[in-house]
């Protein structure tokens, strides 16, 4: 049946005029590739990788990032806690040659050379080994990435020089040039060749490096990429605003602050709110001080006027319910559950354990960046360097074999999961190196401990004639290193 005619005086009648508005089609596969007039518009065209974070982009979300590192807690809080908790007071090598010996001697000289001494590591002589650690990943989530570039002494020893994510760029190069992106040269599959790094930006003057000797670290967030972009990328805003909010509401409560009392009157429900309303009390009899201690200034209050305390109602109710939503979007920003930046508190021992999970594995992804980045490729330029040297044997094929020890896992009942392992160590489930590692200790080197602490004990009761199983029972009893089966009796050390 045709519509009817509807009949307007502006214009005659409109044909059509009055039909329903039809509902939006529901027949799209994936509706979210369809527009809606529910929603904003999203311009983002960009689909290549490559082109995704242009040189612009990477520097100005560096420049604010760093900002943000320097002035906004939250933001330095992130970044400090991410970077301590992952890596701690160092990861530490532990050679795993067929060589026992030679596996102590390389321990002993790499800690003595890299992991103590900044000048015998770090050309600027600013961090060791370990120390280092930590700095890539303040550096990679502030700025993105981060660079490191292999050398060595007179004598042949390795070393590096750290560069920054702003020294690199793509000074020199034409426009467009498909050979380079933002100061990487890359061949025909997206591998690096070259790095522009950036001596003197004000001479405007530059070194290519060839890619072997540069240590690229950064967040591959998407293949394709060949620069980082900074961890902050998508909480820059929130934490601006939430900066800007706490100035705003800063400034408010200081001002409010300075008010101790005010004046109310009845007296403008009478006379209205205009020309007929006085300002206040006339010059002449605003203040007095006639006996009056001290000299505190009082009112001369009118009939009708009232001194009443001011109450400061700044920073409001909704103030703490804000900032907690704009701190969860920072969290979930970074990769977090809001719980695990201690946003919210209160949480069920399972509940919390659970965050904690979340939160470790995430810490351990960003130990494996370290290690994979860092830490693998020096420690086997440094080693083989050594070797050359002649500083150390070569112990045969496998002399690039090692492993690396983290921190030990964080927990919020260290007491109930250490009778865990301890259990499971005791029941045969683990093993000692394991159950080491766990604790972020290194097996071996605690067994010499254990060993050594047993022998002196036992020389010290010897020379005054006492029995060292009797004047330390828990040793042999108890103690968990010592693995004895309760039937049995003692070794003697």
């Amino acid at each position: 049946m045709p519509s009817k005619i509807k009949k307007s005086s502006w214009g005659g009648s409109r044909p059509g005029a009055g039909r329903p508005r039809k509902s939006e089609a529901k027949a799209a596969a994936f509706e979210a590739a369809e527009p809606s007039l529910n929603r904003g518009f999203v311009g983002f065209q960009i689909t290549n990788p490559r082109n995704e974070i242009s040189s612009r982009t990477r520097l100005e979300m560096l420049r604010l990032s760093r900002w943000l590192y320097n002035n906004v807690g939250q933001a330095t809080y992130i970044v400090e806690h991410l970077a301590q908790r992952a890596v701690g007071s160092g990861l530490v090598v532990q050679p795993k040659s067929s060589n026992r010996e030679w596996n102590r001697i390389v321990d002993r000289h790499f800690e003595d050379r890299c992991c103590a001494e900044a000048w015998a590591f770090d050309s600027a002589a600013q961090v060791n080994f370990y120390t280092a650690q930590s700095l890539i990943l303040r550096q990679v989530a502030l700025d993105g990435d981060f660079f490191a570039q292999f050398l060595k002494t007179k004598d042949n020893a390795a070393r590096v020089r750290f560069i920054g994510g702003e020294s690199v760029g793509a000074m020199g190069v034409a426009y467009g040039d498909p050979a380079y992106h933002d100061g990487i040269e890359l061949d025909s599959f997206g591998a690096p060749r070259r790095f522009r790094v950036i001596t003197s930006a004000t001479e405007q003057t530059y070194a290519d490096v060839p890619a072997e000797d540069i240590l690229h670290f950064r967040h591959i967030r998407r293949h394709g990429q060949p620069r980082g972009v900074s961890w902050l990328h998508s909480a820059i805003n929130n934490l601006r605003d939430a900066s800007e909010i706490r100035g705003f509401v800063k400034g408010g409560f200081k001002a409010a602050s300075q008010i101790a009392y005010v004046i109310t009157s009845n007296e403008a429900v009478k006379v209205g709110l205009g020309a007929g309303l006085r300002a206040g009390n006339e010059a002449g009899e605003t203040l007095t001080t006639a006996d009056i201690p001290n000299g505190i200034l009082i009112p001369k209050l009118r009939p009708g006027e009232k001194l009443e305390s001011f109450k400061n109602d700044m920073p409001g109710q909704s103030f703490d319910p804000l900032m907690r939503a704009i701190a969860a979007e920072v969290a979930f920003a970074v990769g977090l559950p809001p719980e695990a930046m201690m946003l919210n508190v209160g949480l069920a021992g399972t509940e919390q354990r659970a965050v904690l999970e979340i939160a470790q594995n995430f810490l351990e992804r960003l130990q494996q960046m370290v290690i994979d980045q860092f830490c693998r490729p020096f420690y086997k330029y440094w080693l083989w360097h050594e070797i050359q040297a002649g500083r150390l044997d070569y112990p045969g094929d496998d002399w690039w074999r090692h492993e690396w020890l983290a921190p030990k896992k964080i927990t919020v009942d260290s007491g109930r999961d250490a009778r865990a392992y301890s259990e499971q160590l005791d029941k045969g489930h683990i093993s000692w190196q394991r159950f080491n590692n766990i604790q972020g200790l290194d097996a071996e080197s605690e067994e010499d401990e254990i060993i050594a602490t047993a022998q002196r004990r036992a020389e010290k009761c010897a020379a005054i004639g006492l029995d060292w199983r009797e004047v330390f029972p828990n040793s042999i009893r108890s103690g968990i290193a010592a693995q004895t089966p309760q039937d049995s009796t003692p070794a003697q050390p």
